[in-house]
Protein backbone atom coordinates (compact mmCIF):
# COMPACT_ATOMS: atom_id res chain seq x y z
CA UNK A 1 0.00 0.00 0.00
CA UNK A 2 3.24 2.38 0.98
CA UNK A 3 6.63 1.87 0.25
CA UNK A 4 7.57 4.29 3.56
CA UNK A 5 4.58 3.79 5.67
CA UNK A 6 3.39 0.10 6.85
CA UNK A 7 -0.15 -0.83 6.27
CA UNK A 8 -1.33 -0.68 9.80
CA UNK A 9 -0.25 2.87 9.95
CA UNK A 10 -1.73 4.09 6.77
CA UNK A 11 -5.28 2.20 8.36
CA UNK A 12 -4.72 4.26 11.45
CA UNK A 13 -4.31 7.64 9.22
CA UNK A 14 -7.33 6.95 7.26
CA UNK A 15 -9.44 6.37 10.01
CA UNK A 16 -8.49 9.14 11.50
CA UNK A 17 -9.59 11.41 8.44
CA UNK A 18 -13.21 12.96 7.67
CA UNK A 19 -15.53 11.86 5.58
CA UNK A 20 -15.00 14.47 2.74
CA UNK A 21 -11.63 13.24 2.83
CA UNK A 22 -12.09 9.87 2.51
CA UNK A 23 -14.66 10.54 -0.45
CA UNK A 24 -11.62 12.23 -2.16
CA UNK A 25 -8.47 9.91 -1.37
CA UNK A 26 -10.51 7.36 -2.99
CA UNK A 27 -8.95 8.54 -6.26
CA UNK A 28 -5.80 8.16 -5.20
CA UNK A 29 -5.09 4.46 -5.98
CA UNK A 30 -7.09 1.47 -7.10
CA UNK A 31 -6.21 0.30 -3.44
CA UNK A 32 -7.39 3.13 -1.59
CA UNK A 33 -10.09 3.07 -3.29
CA UNK A 34 -10.68 -0.65 -2.47
CA UNK A 35 -9.89 -0.29 0.99
CA UNK A 36 -12.11 2.55 1.67
CA UNK A 37 -15.28 1.13 0.34
CA UNK A 38 -14.96 -2.81 1.94
CA UNK A 39 -17.30 -3.38 4.59
CA UNK A 40 -14.84 -4.14 7.20
CA UNK A 41 -13.05 -0.45 7.31
CA UNK A 42 -16.72 1.24 6.82
CA UNK A 43 -17.62 -0.97 9.79
CA UNK A 44 -14.71 -0.10 11.93
CA UNK A 45 -14.73 3.92 10.85
CA UNK A 46 -18.50 3.90 11.98
CA UNK A 47 -16.92 2.45 15.34
CA UNK A 48 -14.36 4.89 15.70
CA UNK A 49 -17.39 7.68 14.93
CA UNK A 50 -19.56 5.73 17.54
CA UNK A 51 -16.60 6.13 20.55
CA UNK A 52 -16.18 9.99 19.77
CA UNK A 53 -19.08 12.86 20.82
CA UNK A 54 -20.51 14.69 17.75
CA UNK A 55 -20.60 18.75 18.32
CA UNK A 56 -23.34 19.58 15.98
CA UNK A 57 -26.94 18.39 15.43
CA UNK A 58 -28.89 18.09 12.19
CA UNK A 59 -32.23 19.55 11.82
CA UNK A 60 -34.84 18.95 9.23
CA UNK A 61 -37.37 21.39 7.92
CA UNK A 62 -40.13 21.08 5.41
CA UNK A 63 -41.07 24.25 3.31
CA UNK A 64 -44.60 25.08 1.59
CA UNK A 65 -43.49 28.56 0.15
CA UNK A 66 -43.02 28.28 -3.10
CA UNK A 67 -44.30 25.69 -4.62
CA UNK A 68 -43.50 22.41 -4.47
CA UNK A 69 -43.02 21.49 -0.76
CA UNK A 70 -39.33 20.90 -0.43
CA UNK A 71 -37.36 19.55 2.77
CA UNK A 72 -34.00 21.12 3.86
CA UNK A 73 -31.47 19.78 6.48
CA UNK A 74 -29.13 22.36 8.43
CA UNK A 75 -26.34 21.50 10.82
CA UNK A 76 -26.12 23.62 13.94
CA UNK A 77 -23.98 23.74 16.33
CA UNK A 78 -24.70 21.42 20.03
CA UNK A 79 -22.62 23.61 22.38
CA UNK A 80 -23.71 26.84 21.94
CA UNK A 81 -26.39 28.62 19.75
CA UNK A 82 -25.37 28.85 16.26
CA UNK A 83 -26.14 32.37 14.44
CA UNK A 84 -27.48 32.27 10.86
CA UNK A 85 -24.11 32.14 8.93
CA UNK A 86 -22.89 29.53 11.20
CA UNK A 87 -25.55 26.98 10.28
CA UNK A 88 -24.65 24.80 7.06
CA UNK A 89 -27.04 23.58 4.47
CA UNK A 90 -26.84 19.60 3.35
CA UNK A 91 -28.89 19.48 -0.22
CA UNK A 92 -31.38 16.66 -0.01
CA UNK A 93 -31.28 14.65 -3.14
CA UNK A 94 -34.75 13.43 -3.04
CA UNK A 95 -38.17 15.08 -4.41
CA UNK A 96 -41.63 13.74 -3.49
CA UNK A 97 -44.01 12.86 -6.15
CA UNK A 98 -46.43 16.11 -7.35
CA UNK A 99 -48.94 15.38 -4.90
CA UNK A 100 -47.42 14.37 -2.15
CA UNK A 101 -46.20 17.28 0.10
CA UNK A 102 -42.76 15.94 1.92
CA UNK A 103 -41.60 12.83 2.63
CA UNK A 104 -42.21 10.94 5.81
CA UNK A 105 -39.48 10.63 7.99
CA UNK A 106 -39.29 6.95 9.30
CA UNK A 107 -36.16 7.83 11.71
CA UNK A 108 -32.35 8.61 12.25
CA UNK A 109 -29.48 6.28 13.67
CA UNK A 110 -25.93 6.80 13.36
CA UNK A 111 -26.27 9.55 11.06
CA UNK A 112 -28.35 7.59 8.45
CA UNK A 113 -32.18 8.65 7.71
CA UNK A 114 -35.01 6.55 5.99
CA UNK A 115 -37.57 7.89 4.60
CA UNK A 116 -40.74 7.18 2.49
CA UNK A 117 -43.67 8.68 0.11
CA UNK A 118 -46.55 5.96 -0.82
CA UNK A 119 -44.62 2.38 -1.26
CA UNK A 120 -41.39 4.33 -2.23
CA UNK A 121 -38.81 3.68 0.99
CA UNK A 122 -35.46 5.43 1.26
CA UNK A 123 -32.26 5.22 3.20
CA UNK A 124 -30.01 8.48 2.88
CA UNK A 125 -26.85 9.21 4.45
CA UNK A 126 -26.23 12.93 4.40
CA UNK A 127 -22.47 13.10 5.02
CA UNK A 128 -21.56 11.31 1.74
CA UNK A 129 -24.67 12.72 -0.15
CA UNK A 130 -26.10 9.34 -0.81
CA UNK A 131 -29.24 7.51 -0.92
CA UNK A 132 -30.62 4.32 -2.11
CA UNK A 133 -34.07 3.43 -3.02
CA UNK A 134 -35.86 -0.04 -1.18
CA UNK A 135 -37.60 -2.99 -2.96
CA UNK A 136 -41.38 -2.29 -2.57
CA UNK A 137 -42.60 -3.69 0.78
CA UNK A 138 -44.45 -6.85 0.84
CA UNK A 139 -47.65 -6.01 2.81
CA UNK A 140 -49.72 -3.98 0.57
CA UNK A 141 -53.41 -4.30 1.70
CA UNK A 142 -55.29 -1.51 3.39
CA UNK A 143 -54.49 -1.05 6.57
CA UNK A 144 -52.91 1.34 9.01
CA UNK A 145 -49.38 1.37 9.21
CA UNK A 146 -46.57 2.41 11.63
CA UNK A 147 -43.13 2.10 10.76
CA UNK A 148 -39.50 2.59 12.39
CA UNK A 149 -35.86 2.50 11.84
CA UNK A 150 -33.23 1.26 13.64
CA UNK A 151 -29.44 0.14 13.98
CA UNK A 152 -28.94 -3.75 15.43
CA UNK A 153 -25.46 -4.01 16.51
CA UNK A 154 -25.14 -7.82 17.10
CA UNK A 155 -25.07 -8.07 13.10
CA UNK A 156 -23.86 -4.47 12.32
CA UNK A 157 -27.29 -4.15 10.06
CA UNK A 158 -29.62 -1.62 9.60
CA UNK A 159 -33.48 -2.37 9.69
CA UNK A 160 -37.38 -0.54 8.36
CA UNK A 161 -40.05 -1.92 10.05
CA UNK A 162 -43.24 -2.27 9.02
CA UNK A 163 -45.98 -2.87 11.78
CA UNK A 164 -49.37 -2.94 9.83
CA UNK A 165 -52.61 -3.62 11.33
CA UNK A 166 -55.46 -4.36 8.59
CA UNK A 167 -58.48 -2.52 8.72
CA UNK A 168 -61.28 -4.64 10.36
CA UNK A 169 -64.05 -5.57 8.65
CA UNK A 170 -65.63 -7.58 11.36
CA UNK A 171 -64.63 -7.82 14.97
CA UNK A 172 -62.08 -10.64 15.07
CA UNK A 173 -59.47 -11.61 17.13
CA UNK A 174 -57.25 -12.23 14.37
CA UNK A 175 -57.70 -8.24 13.16
CA UNK A 176 -55.95 -7.45 16.44
CA UNK A 177 -52.37 -9.21 15.85
CA UNK A 178 -50.33 -6.89 12.99
CA UNK A 179 -48.35 -7.76 10.40
CA UNK A 180 -44.76 -7.24 10.78
CA UNK A 181 -42.26 -6.95 7.99
CA UNK A 182 -38.54 -6.26 7.94
CA UNK A 183 -36.21 -4.79 5.73
CA UNK A 184 -32.19 -5.52 6.19
CA UNK A 185 -29.70 -3.58 4.88
CA UNK A 186 -27.30 -6.40 4.58
CA UNK A 187 -29.82 -8.94 3.06
CA UNK A 188 -31.31 -5.63 0.59
CA UNK A 189 -35.30 -7.16 0.66
CA UNK A 190 -38.37 -7.57 2.63
CA UNK A 191 -39.55 -10.38 4.79
CA UNK A 192 -42.73 -10.89 6.56
CA UNK A 193 -42.03 -12.33 10.15
CA UNK A 194 -44.36 -13.45 12.52
CA UNK A 195 -43.34 -11.15 15.39
CA UNK A 196 -46.97 -9.95 15.67
CA UNK A 197 -47.94 -13.31 17.76
CA UNK A 198 -45.75 -11.55 20.51
CA UNK A 199 -47.39 -8.02 20.39
CA UNK A 200 -50.10 -7.48 23.38
CA UNK A 201 -53.61 -6.89 22.13
CA UNK A 202 -55.73 -3.94 23.11
CA UNK A 203 -52.94 -1.67 22.74
CA UNK A 204 -52.77 1.01 20.12
CA UNK A 205 -49.67 3.48 18.90
CA UNK A 206 -50.21 7.17 20.49
CA UNK A 207 -46.97 9.09 18.89
CA UNK A 208 -47.63 8.46 15.09
CA UNK A 209 -45.74 10.86 13.33
CA UNK A 210 -42.65 11.32 15.54
CA UNK A 211 -40.17 9.08 14.50
CA UNK A 212 -39.66 6.32 16.90
CA UNK A 213 -36.69 6.24 19.56
CA UNK A 214 -33.60 3.47 18.56
CA UNK A 215 -31.22 2.39 20.95
CA UNK A 216 -29.73 -0.92 22.05
CA UNK A 217 -30.70 -2.78 19.19
CA UNK A 218 -34.19 -2.50 19.46
CA UNK A 219 -37.05 0.66 18.67
CA UNK A 220 -39.04 1.93 20.90
CA UNK A 221 -42.73 3.32 20.79
CA UNK A 222 -45.15 5.25 22.79
CA UNK A 223 -48.68 2.87 23.46
CA UNK A 224 -51.60 3.26 25.45
CA UNK A 225 -54.72 0.56 26.02
CA UNK A 226 -57.75 2.74 25.07
CA UNK A 227 -60.09 0.12 26.32
CA UNK A 228 -58.76 0.40 30.13
CA UNK A 229 -57.98 4.20 29.70
CA UNK A 230 -54.40 3.32 31.15
CA UNK A 231 -51.33 5.57 31.29
CA UNK A 232 -49.22 5.25 28.51
CA UNK A 233 -46.42 2.92 28.20
CA UNK A 234 -43.16 2.15 26.10
CA UNK A 235 -43.15 -0.92 23.35
CA UNK A 236 -39.91 -1.77 22.20
CA UNK A 237 -39.09 -4.43 19.26
CA UNK A 238 -35.95 -6.18 19.82
CA UNK A 239 -34.40 -5.91 16.45
CA UNK A 240 -32.16 -9.39 16.98
CA UNK A 241 -35.04 -11.78 17.89
CA UNK A 242 -37.99 -9.99 16.48
CA UNK A 243 -39.69 -9.56 19.47
CA UNK A 244 -42.37 -7.09 21.19
CA UNK A 245 -41.59 -6.66 24.40
CA UNK A 246 -43.23 -3.79 27.47
CA UNK A 247 -41.43 -1.32 29.20
CA UNK A 248 -43.14 0.35 32.31
CA UNK A 249 -43.12 3.72 33.44
CA UNK A 250 -43.25 5.18 36.90
CA UNK A 251 -46.81 5.10 38.26
CA UNK A 252 -48.70 7.86 38.15
CA UNK A 253 -46.06 10.05 35.74
CA UNK A 254 -48.24 10.92 33.25
CA UNK A 255 -52.07 11.15 32.55
CA UNK A 256 -54.05 10.13 29.81
CA UNK A 257 -54.76 13.97 28.44
CA UNK A 258 -50.43 13.98 27.71
CA UNK A 259 -48.59 13.91 24.66
CA UNK A 260 -45.70 11.47 24.97
CA UNK A 261 -43.27 10.59 22.77
CA UNK A 262 -39.67 8.74 22.73
CA UNK A 263 -36.55 9.93 22.15
CA UNK A 264 -32.84 9.23 23.17
CA UNK A 265 -31.17 12.04 25.25
CA UNK A 266 -27.28 11.36 26.09
CA UNK A 267 -27.40 7.97 25.02
CA UNK A 268 -30.80 7.73 27.58
CA UNK A 269 -33.95 5.89 26.39
CA UNK A 270 -36.17 9.10 27.27
CA UNK A 271 -39.73 10.55 27.19
CA UNK A 272 -40.76 13.97 26.23
CA UNK A 273 -44.20 14.67 27.73
CA UNK A 274 -46.56 17.52 27.42
CA UNK A 275 -49.08 18.47 29.42
CA UNK A 276 -51.82 18.18 26.49
CA UNK A 277 -51.63 18.54 22.85
CA UNK A 278 -54.17 19.15 20.15
CA UNK A 279 -54.11 20.05 16.31
CA UNK A 280 -50.45 19.18 16.34
CA UNK A 281 -48.92 22.00 19.10
CA UNK A 282 -49.30 21.74 22.63
CA UNK A 283 -51.76 24.16 24.55
CA UNK A 284 -50.73 23.54 27.87
CA UNK A 285 -47.17 25.09 29.32
CA UNK A 286 -45.27 22.41 30.99
CA UNK A 287 -43.13 19.74 29.43
CA UNK A 288 -41.19 16.96 31.56
CA UNK A 289 -38.40 15.12 30.39
CA UNK A 290 -38.10 11.23 31.90
CA UNK A 291 -34.69 9.42 31.32
CA UNK A 292 -34.31 5.60 31.82
CA UNK A 293 -30.39 5.74 33.66
CA UNK A 294 -30.19 2.28 32.90
CA UNK A 295 -32.01 0.81 30.19
CA UNK A 296 -34.52 -1.75 30.70
CA UNK A 297 -34.40 -1.00 34.82
CA UNK A 298 -37.96 0.70 35.49
CA UNK A 299 -37.07 2.18 38.57
CA UNK A 300 -33.98 3.98 37.00
CA UNK A 301 -36.58 6.72 35.33
CA UNK A 302 -35.83 9.89 36.73
CA UNK A 303 -37.43 12.87 36.00
CA UNK A 304 -34.98 15.80 34.78
CA UNK A 305 -37.13 18.47 35.07
CA UNK A 306 -39.93 20.08 33.99
CA UNK A 307 -40.56 23.48 32.21
CA UNK A 308 -42.74 26.09 31.04
CA UNK A 309 -42.71 26.53 27.30
CA UNK A 310 -45.57 28.60 26.62
CA UNK A 311 -46.87 26.38 24.45
CA UNK A 312 -43.96 25.38 22.50
CA UNK A 313 -43.17 22.28 21.67
CA UNK A 314 -40.18 20.23 22.70
CA UNK A 315 -37.62 18.86 19.83
CA UNK A 316 -34.16 18.19 21.35
CA UNK A 317 -31.38 19.14 24.04
CA UNK A 318 -28.59 20.67 23.20
CA UNK A 319 -24.87 19.72 25.05
CA UNK A 320 -25.13 23.24 27.18
CA UNK A 321 -28.43 22.41 28.50
CA UNK A 322 -30.56 24.71 25.95
CA UNK A 323 -34.03 22.81 24.58
CA UNK A 324 -34.57 23.62 20.59
CA UNK A 325 -38.40 24.27 20.58
CA UNK A 326 -41.06 24.71 17.63
CA UNK A 327 -43.04 27.46 18.75
CA UNK A 328 -46.04 28.30 16.19
CA UNK A 329 -46.39 31.72 14.74
CA UNK A 330 -49.72 32.94 12.75
CA UNK A 331 -48.29 31.54 9.64
CA UNK A 332 -45.96 29.11 10.00
CA UNK A 333 -43.79 27.77 12.51
CA UNK A 334 -39.73 28.31 13.93
CA UNK A 335 -36.92 27.07 15.70
CA UNK A 336 -35.78 28.44 19.15
CA UNK A 337 -33.26 27.57 21.38
CA UNK A 338 -34.71 28.40 25.43
CA UNK A 339 -31.96 28.40 28.08
CA UNK A 340 -34.16 26.81 31.00
CA UNK A 341 -31.57 28.90 33.31
CA UNK A 342 -31.63 32.24 32.07
CA UNK A 343 -35.09 31.76 30.50
CA UNK A 344 -33.51 33.19 27.35
CA UNK A 345 -35.09 32.70 23.89
CA UNK A 346 -33.18 33.12 20.81
CA UNK A 347 -34.74 32.51 17.77
CA UNK A 348 -32.26 30.14 15.14
CA UNK A 349 -33.77 31.63 12.36
CA UNK A 350 -35.21 28.41 10.69
CA UNK A 351 -38.98 28.27 9.87
CA UNK A 352 -41.42 25.70 8.37
CA UNK A 353 -44.13 23.79 8.89
CA UNK A 354 -46.04 22.17 11.51
CA UNK A 355 -45.08 18.97 13.22
CA UNK A 356 -41.90 18.33 10.22
CA UNK A 357 -39.20 19.75 12.30
CA UNK A 358 -36.85 16.80 13.70
CA UNK A 359 -33.48 17.24 15.57
CA UNK A 360 -30.68 14.25 16.11
CA UNK A 361 -27.12 14.49 16.26
CA UNK A 362 -25.10 14.34 13.64
CA UNK A 363 -22.78 11.33 12.91
CA UNK A 364 -20.60 11.10 9.90
CA UNK A 365 -20.11 7.90 8.80
CA UNK A 366 -19.56 5.33 5.42
CA UNK A 367 -22.35 3.27 5.73
CA UNK A 368 -24.22 2.70 1.87
CA UNK A 369 -20.58 3.99 0.44
CA UNK A 370 -20.38 0.28 -0.67
CA UNK A 371 -23.70 0.30 -1.83
CA UNK A 372 -24.58 0.68 -6.15
CA UNK A 373 -25.53 4.50 -6.67
CA UNK A 374 -28.93 5.49 -6.70
CA UNK A 375 -30.93 7.71 -9.33
CA UNK A 376 -31.65 11.10 -8.53
CA UNK A 377 -35.71 11.64 -8.76
CA UNK A 378 -36.56 13.83 -11.57
CA UNK A 379 -39.52 15.37 -12.40
CA UNK A 380 -40.93 18.31 -14.94
CA UNK A 381 -39.87 22.01 -14.19
CA UNK A 382 -41.13 25.42 -15.28
CA UNK A 383 -39.02 28.08 -16.92
CA UNK A 384 -39.13 30.36 -14.16
CA UNK A 385 -38.06 27.10 -12.23
CA UNK A 386 -35.21 26.15 -14.65
CA UNK A 387 -34.06 29.46 -14.26
CA UNK A 388 -34.09 29.90 -10.58
CA UNK A 389 -32.41 26.51 -10.44
CA UNK A 390 -29.20 27.81 -12.85
CA UNK A 391 -28.80 30.37 -10.41
CA UNK A 392 -28.86 27.33 -7.63
CA UNK A 393 -26.94 25.31 -9.43
CA UNK A 394 -24.09 28.25 -10.28
CA UNK A 395 -24.04 29.30 -6.28
CA UNK A 396 -23.45 25.42 -5.77
CA UNK A 397 -20.80 25.73 -7.83
CA UNK A 398 -19.26 28.68 -6.38
CA UNK A 399 -19.66 26.80 -2.79
CA UNK A 400 -18.07 23.76 -4.50
CA UNK A 401 -14.88 25.66 -5.85
CA UNK A 402 -14.34 26.69 -2.56
CA UNK A 403 -15.10 23.43 -1.05
CA UNK A 404 -12.59 22.08 -3.62
CA UNK A 405 -9.59 24.86 -2.98
CA UNK A 406 -9.79 24.21 0.74
CA UNK A 407 -10.13 20.54 0.41
CA UNK A 408 -6.77 21.22 -2.09
CA UNK A 409 -5.25 22.91 1.03
CA UNK A 410 -6.08 20.29 3.71
CA UNK A 411 -4.17 17.88 1.25
CA UNK A 412 -1.29 19.93 1.22
CA UNK A 413 -1.44 19.86 5.06
CA UNK A 414 -1.70 16.11 5.14
CA UNK A 415 1.07 15.79 2.07
CA UNK A 416 3.08 17.17 4.59
CA UNK A 417 2.57 15.64 7.47
CA UNK A 418 2.91 12.21 5.83
CA UNK A 419 5.93 13.98 4.13
CA UNK A 420 7.27 14.13 8.04
CA UNK A 421 5.84 11.20 9.35
CA UNK A 422 8.19 8.95 6.95
CA UNK A 423 11.08 11.58 7.85
CA UNK A 424 10.77 10.00 11.34
CA UNK A 425 10.11 6.22 10.44
CA UNK A 426 13.51 6.95 8.42
CA UNK A 427 15.22 8.14 11.45
CA UNK A 428 13.89 5.38 13.60
CA UNK A 429 15.37 3.15 10.89
CA UNK A 430 18.42 4.48 11.21
CA UNK A 431 18.40 4.99 15.46
CA UNK A 432 17.65 1.25 15.25
CA UNK A 433 20.82 0.30 12.68
CA UNK A 434 23.07 2.85 14.76
CA UNK A 435 21.59 0.96 18.34
CA UNK A 436 22.50 -2.64 16.74
CA UNK A 437 26.08 -1.16 15.56
CA UNK A 438 26.74 -0.01 18.85
CA UNK A 439 25.16 -3.29 20.80
CA UNK A 440 27.74 -5.19 18.31
CA UNK A 441 30.30 -2.97 19.39
CA UNK A 442 29.39 -3.11 23.19
CA UNK A 443 29.36 -7.31 22.82
CA UNK A 444 33.21 -7.48 20.93
CA UNK A 445 34.77 -5.06 23.83
CA UNK A 446 32.91 -6.83 26.65
CA UNK A 447 34.30 -10.06 25.16
CA UNK A 448 37.73 -8.65 25.00
CA UNK A 449 37.82 -7.60 28.51
CA UNK A 450 36.46 -10.82 29.62
CA UNK A 451 39.48 -12.68 27.64
CA UNK A 452 41.60 -10.00 29.16
CA UNK A 453 40.75 -10.69 32.79
CA UNK A 454 41.23 -14.64 32.42
CA UNK A 455 44.92 -14.53 30.36
CA UNK A 456 45.33 -12.08 33.93
CA UNK A 457 44.20 -14.35 36.47
CA UNK A 458 45.76 -17.06 33.98
CA UNK A 459 49.13 -15.25 34.66
CA UNK A 460 48.84 -14.38 37.94
CA UNK A 461 47.99 -18.64 38.64
CA UNK A 462 51.51 -19.23 36.86
CA UNK A 463 53.70 -16.73 39.27
CA UNK A 464 51.61 -18.13 42.38
CA UNK A 465 52.64 -22.04 41.10
CA UNK A 466 56.25 -20.52 40.47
Amino acid sequence: MSDYLPEEVVLEILHRLPVKSLIRFRCVSKSWNSLITTSAFIKSHLTRSLSLSSDKLIVRQCVNKPYPFVEHYKLIDDTNDSSSDQIQHIDFPLRCSRFICHFNLIGSVNGLFSLFEEDRFVIWNPSIRKFITLPKPCIRVKSVVHEAFGFDPRTNDYKVVRIAFPRRTQSSEMAKIPLVEIYSLNEGSWRITSAGNSFSPGFSFVDRGRPSASLNGAVHFVVRDWDNKSDPSVLSFDLGDEVFRMISVPNGAFSTSDYVHTSVIGGSLSLLCHDSYTYGHAVNNCCSIWVMKEYGVVDSWTKQFTVNLNGGLLLGLQKNGNMLVETKLPLHCEISSYDPKSKQVKNLGICGMSYTFFVDNYMENLVLLDKPNDKVSKRRVSRKRKYSLIKVVSEKERRDKETSHELEKKMLHLEHDITILKAKVMEISTLKSEMAALKSQALRFVQQLSNQVQNMISSVGNVGSA
